[in-house]
């Protein structure tokens, strides 16, 4: 029997090839950290569980560099001087795109969002909007980074009431000491449930 849970969607956040893949531009700054809990793995078992279960993906992703793209910036933070200077999922390129096997599905209602500019998938984008006509209350967040964008993002659901479920092996950061850090002190100050990948997906099924 295939279990739904009720008002609940996954949140995934920038699976870009330039994060995921061996040949992407932020890779090698990451590889440590995915490889050690087998990102990139999890997050595609998770995926499969989330279509059996009819479960919806958001989608929160990084706004794409294009050329003029900060032309006229005053406050440059270093995140965004630095996606500047790199290319960083430069718009149209191979970068930008989704790893393959975790694009989107219309069919199981996923949703893309409007882009973040800096670390959290709410702020000045439209994904809580887009829950909210969804009846969403409870958000799974998984992806990049551990203790930016997925911690912002899962910070910013708490403050706004959302059931947060945080998954320790779907995700990664620029070392494995950042991580730890995040997954083992700061995450349980706020999410209402860490799991893994294979303990959530357990959860779904029904005798």
């Amino acid at each position: 029997m295939t279990y739904t849970p009720p008002n609940t969607a996954i949140v995934l956040i920038d699976p870009y090839n330039d994060f995921l893949h061996p040949e992407g531009k932020m890779y090698p700054m990451v590889a440590d950290s995915l490889k050690e809990t087998n990102t990139v793995k999890h997050i595609q078992e998770l995926l499969v569980a989330a279509r059996a279960h009819k479960i919806p993906v958001y989608y929160g992703l990084h706004q794409q560099y294009k050329a003029g793209f900060f032309d006229g910036w005053k406050h440059m933070k270093e995140l965004h001087q630095s996606q500047k200077d790199n290319k960083v999922f430069e718009e149209g390129s191979w970068g930008a795109q989704f790893y393959e096997g975790m694009e989107p599905k219309l069919e199981n209602g996923d949703v893309v969002v409007s882009k973040h500019w800096t670390s959290s998938s709410f702020q000045n984008t439209d994904l809580d909007f887009q829950l909210h006509q969804r009846d969403i209350t409870k958000v799974v967040i998984a992806g990049m980074t551990t203790n930016a964008c997925v911690e912002s993002t899962a910070r910013y659901a708490y403050d706004l009431g959302y059931h947060v479920t945080l998954l320790t092996d779907a995700t990664a950061a620029f070392t494995k000491e950042q991580k730890d850090a995040a997954t083992n002190i700061v995450w349980p100050l706020f999410a209402s449930k860490l799991t893994t990948v294979g303990e959530y997906i357990q959860s779904l099924k029904q005798d």
